[in-house]
C-alpha cells in the first residue's frame, strides 16, 4: 500500500493555492468572451453560475437548514466559479476539451474550501490514513477468537454494530464500535463505555474518520497495555441532514432511543461494565448540545458527558422558529426541554439529581460564541450540582477542535470509567 504524503490542505498555503486555481479556472472559463461567437454563452454561463448559486444559498439557508449558522460567504463564492465552469463547459462549444480540467479543479477547489473552513481533512494522507483498527462487521466479530492483527500485532475492532430501537422505535443509521485487543486477550475484562454523537449534518463514521478518534484511541491504546474504553459512534439525527433536535417529538424519540435503547443494545450485543455510572455520552456541536440534554432528561443513564461546541439553547438558530416547528408554538414546551431551563429549575428547587454527574465542556479558541455559550453552561451545571470544567484547545467551530477536544479529554472519561486511576 502506497502512502500518501503529509501535504498540508489547511493553513495559509493550502489557502493560497486553493484561491490560485480557483481563480485561473474561472479566467480560463471567462476568455472565452473574447470571442464574438461565444460571448453570449460566456454571459449565459455565468448567469447560469449565478443562479446555481442563489438557489443553492435559497436550500441550504431557508429549506433545509442543516446549521444553525449561515454558511460562509466564501463557500458559496467559491460555488459560484465552479459553477460558472461547469456551465462553460456545457456551453461553450469548441472550448469543451479545454475546459473539462478547470472544471474539474473548480469543483475540487470548492470541496477544498469547504474543508480549509471545517479542517475535516488537514492533509493529504488523511484522505487514505493507514489503518489503525481492522473493520468488520458485528457477525465477523463475533465469530473472533482473538484479536484481530495489523502487519502481525493486535490491532482493534471497527465494528458496525446493528442497534435495536425496541422502547423508541426510532429509525438510525448503524453505530460504529471500537473493541480493543484487550476485549479479547482478557476474557474477564468489562470494560466502561463511551458514546459519541456526531453533529448536523452527520453520520456515525464521521467520529472514526475526520473526527480523529481512531487515532487517538490507538496512541491510548499502545500507552496502556491494548486498553482502552469501548467507544462507540452512534446516530443521534436518523439521517446525514435532519435535525430532530434530539428530543422525543413526533420526528422521533431521541431522548428515549439514546437513554434506553442504546445502553440496552450495547449491552445486550458486548461484554461491558454493566454499571451506567462509569459510561460516558459525548459529541461534537449537535451530538455536544444532545449529550448534556440526554443526561439533563436521564441523569441516571450515564454518569458523565463530553460537550465539544454545543450550544446553550435549543434551536435551529431562531428561536421563534425553533418554537413554533418543534414546540407547536408552546414557550412552555420549549422551557421543559431546554437544559439550560430544566437545570435552572433544579437549582431553585434545590434538586439532587445531578450529584456525582460529571462532563467536560470544550470550545475552539476561535468559537467565540461556543466560548461564551459553553461557560454559562458550566456555570449552571455546577450550580445544580454537577462536576464540570470548561476548557478551549486550537480551533474554531470544526474537527480541529473536535479531535483535539476529544485527545484532551480520553483520558477524563476512561478514568470515570474506572481506568488507569
Amino acid at each position: 500500500m502506497i502512502e500518501l504524503p503529509a501535504i498540508p490542505l489547511t493553513g495559509s498555503a493550502a489557502v493560497v493555492v486553493t484561491v490560485f486555481i480557483l481563480a485561473g479556472a474561472g479566467v480560463l472559463a471567462a476568455v472565452g468572451a473574447r470571442r464574438s461567437e461565444l460571448r453570449r454563452r460566456t454571459l449565459w454561463a455565468a448567469g447560469a453560475g449565478l443562479a446555481l448559486t442563489v438557489l443553492s444559498w435559497l436550500i441550504i439557508e431557508h429549506v433545509w437548514r442543516p446549521f444553525p449558522d449561515s454558511l460562509p460567504f466564501r463557500i458559496y463564492l467559491a460555488g459560484a466559479v465552479a459553477f460558472f465552469v461547469i456551465a462553460a463547459l456545457v456551453l461553450q462549444k469548441g472550448r469543451r476539451l479545454i475546459l473539462v480540467i478547470p472544471a474539474v479543479l473548480g469543483v475540487v477547489s470548492t470541496a477544498a474550501v469547504v474543508n480549509q473552513i471545517y479542517q475535516s481533512y488537514p492533509t493529504l494522507r488523511s484522505l487514505d490514513p493507514s489503518p489503525v483498527a481492522v473493520e468488520m462487521s458485528y457477525p465477523e466479530f463475533r465469530d473472533l477468537t482473538r484479536a484481530p492483527q495489523i502487519k502481525g500485532h493486535d490491532a482493534a475492532a471497527l465494528v458496525t454494530l446493528p442497534l435495536d430501537a425496541t422502547e423508541s422505535k426510532f429509525t438510525h443509521r448503524d453505530a460504529i464500535a471500537w473493541i480493543p485487543p484487550v476485549y479479547f486477550s482478557d476474557p474477564e475484562v468489562k470494560l466502561p463505555v463511551i458514546v459519541l454523537l456526531a453533529g448536523n449534518p452527520g453520520a456515525p463514521d464521521q467520529w472514526f474518520n475526520a473526527g480523529g478518534a481512531s487515532d487517538t484511541l490507538a496512541d491510548y491504546q499502545a500507552r496502556h497495555g491494548g486498553v482502552t474504553p469501548i467507544v462507540i459512534s452512534v446516530d443521534g439525527t436518523g439521517s446525514f441532514g435532519a435535525n430532530p433536535l434530539c428530543i422525543n417529538s413526533e420526528r422521533g424519540q431521541v431522548q428515549t432511543w439514546l437513554a434506553v435503547d442504546v445502553p440496552a443494545g450495547i449491552r445486550e450485543k458486548l461484554r461491558v461494565d454493566p454499571d451506567q455510572s462509569r459510561w460516558t455520552i459525548g459529541g461534537l456541536s449537535y451530538g455536544g448540545t444532545c449529550s448534556l440534554q440526554v443526561l439533563v432528561n436521564h441523569p441516571d443513564s450515564y454518569g458523565a458527558f463530553l460537550n465539544y461546541s454545543g450550544q446553550a439553547e435549543l434551536g435551529t438558530g431562531n428561536h421563534r422558529e425553533t418554537v413554533d416547528e418543534y414546540f407547536g408554538g408552546s414557550e412552555l414546551s420549549f422551557i421543559r426541554a431546554n437544559p439550560a431551563d430544566q437545570l435552572a429549575e433544579a437549582i431553585r428547587e434545590g434538586s439532587t439529581a445531578y450529584t456525582g454527574i460529571a462532563g467536560r465542556f470544550v470550545a475552539g479558541e476561535d468559537d467565540h460564541e461556543a466560548i461564551e455559550d459553553l461557560k454559562m453552561m458550566r456555570k449552571v451545571t455546577s450550580d445544580a450540582g454537577m462536576q464540570t470544567e470548561f476548557l478551549t484547545v486550537h480551533g474554531s467551530h470544526d474537527y480541529k477542535t473536535w479531535r483535539n477536544a476529544f485527545r484532551e479529554t480520553l483520558d477524563f472519561a476512561a478514568q470515570r470509567g474506572g481506568l488507569n486511576r
